[in-house]
């Protein structure tokens, strides 16, 4: 038992390590097969041969309501992979067909909620596992910043096998580093920087915070300053950094001024956010792309309420929902084969309403109440630094492609592993309060 927990630890330390490993180091079976996903299957088989105390299984029954939207997510899958719809779905390209699409979507999901209860386990243990994750991540930025200097500059790089063979870019420059995209990539930024900051490696963290700033990602940046001023506000209330502020403000009202007089602002800013959705322009055509998905999502949930669309069909309902000849006035060729997308899957990229039209308002609900436990929960446990991670990760998931990243599970673990392991007697937590 002793050699099998032992193994068990290794597994799960070598598990952190790899969670940015999505788009490199994997193996392309229909899906990228990941390292992170090969050592969770390891890790679910032996964990099953565990036993387990009262006060761990106390600590897994504080989290009902995710195991009830586990519970929602299969019936809807049974259900919607028989449902004929009054309208024929969207015709995409398949990863394999319809159902083992959905199939594979629903048993990642099982997969990630595992992964979620296997943490709370290890990382609620004396020994602190988290270091793990701040060395993987930092491997990963490391490489990040290697992939971003050396496109930008126009110099021949290595990629890592796996890696798409041309991976995302803005302006050149490679803005995903190991992820699919910048936003994956600067979600597990944020969050790997908070962890850091947890583990008390302060220069790691502002290393891996400024690493956010080679995705690209605009929410990312965003989510970044929400974690910055709840982190930091104890600071920034202080009588003298409050005097350091007032004297700064001049400095700071002056370019304030100039940048929102700078055609930066104005292109990417202003006619971004406040061009209306009627008049499609270069700079709003990502605002139009969110309403529209957004407002498909919307409709579909209100018509299925109680189960949804069903795991990964969203993209087989957005013809039935599509309007968007209604939306704005001056279609060209381009707009009008971009938003048809055919033979293409259209996600709502953003987590609220992907689970509101494939799971419905229940779901939606359902899904929600966990985000608030987990919230409260660390709010509860005074982890200042954990607590700013997940409201950073909440704005994030707004802009955010799906919910079903490793990652996001491992961290969302972190206020359940520390009450389980001040549950347990005579022992001390071993992570920053």
């Amino acid at each position: 038992m002793v050699i099998l927990k032992i193994k068990i630890s290794l597994i799960f330390g070598l598990f952190l390590f790899f969670l940015p490993f999505t788009q490199a180091l994997t193996v392309n079976v229909f899906f990228p097969l990941k390292i992170s996903e090969l050592l969770l299957v390891v890790l679910i088989l032996i964990f099953m041969q565990l036993k387990f105390d009262r006060f761990f299984l106390k600590t897994l029954w504080s989290a009902k309501v995710i195991y009830v939207f586990l519970f929602l997510a299969i019936l809807s899958f049974f259900v919607n992979s028989h449902w004929s719809y009054t309208y024929p779905p969207k015709i995409i390209d398949y990863r394999i067909n319809r159902q083992a699409d959905s199939l594979l979507r629903t048993i990642y999901i099982i997969l990630n909620i595992l992964a979620f209860v296997i943490s709370i386990y290890f990382i609620g243990r004396p020994k602190n596992y988290l270091k793990l994750w701040v060395y993987g991540a930092l491997a990963a930025s490391i490489y990040a910043w290697y992939l971003f200097i050396s496109s930008g500059l126009n110099i021949p790089f290595i990629k890592m096998f796996g890696m798409q063979e041309n991976p995302q870019t803005i302006m050149g420059f490679i803005r995903a580093g190991t992820f699919k995209e910048g936003n994956f990539f600067g979600l597990f930024l944020i969050l790997s920087s908070a962890v850091a900051f947890y583990l008390n490696k302060d220069r790691v963290a502002w290393f891996l915070m400024f690493t956010i700033l080679s995705t690209f990602s605009t929410i990312s940046i965003i989510s970044a300053a929400f974690f910055l001023i709840i982190y930091f506000k104890k600071y920034l209330l202080r009588k003298r950094n409050l005097k350091i502020f007032l004297l700064l403000l001049p400095v700071i009202i002056i370019g304030s001024v100039i940048f929102f007089k700078s055609l930066f602002y104005q292109k990417y800013v202003e006619e971004k956010l406040f061009t209306p959705l009627n008049t499609l322009t270069t700079s709003n055509f990502s605002k139009v792309d969110r309403y529209l998905t957004g407002k498909i999502a919307l409709e579909a949930g209100i018509d299925n309420p109680i189960l949804g669309v069903g795991p990964f069909n969203y993209g087989l309902h957005y013809d039935h929902y599509n309007n968007i000849d209604e939306i704005i006035d001056n279609q060209s060729e381009f707009s009008i084969n971009f938003f048809n997308r055919k033979g293409k899957r259209a996600i709502p990229n953003n987590v609220y309403m992907e689970v509101w039209a494939e799971y419905g308002i229940v779901g939606f609900l359902l899904f929600i109440a966990f985000l608030i436990k987990t919230l409260i929960l660390s709010i509860k446990s005074k982890n200042l630094t954990i607590t700013a991670g997940l409201i950073a990760m909440y704005v994030s998931l707004n802009a955010f492609p799906s919910f079903i990243m490793l990652f996001i599970w491992v961290y969302l673990a972190i206020p359940y592993a520390h009450k389980f392991y001040h549950t347990q007697p005579k022992i001390k937590y071993s992570g920053q309060n």
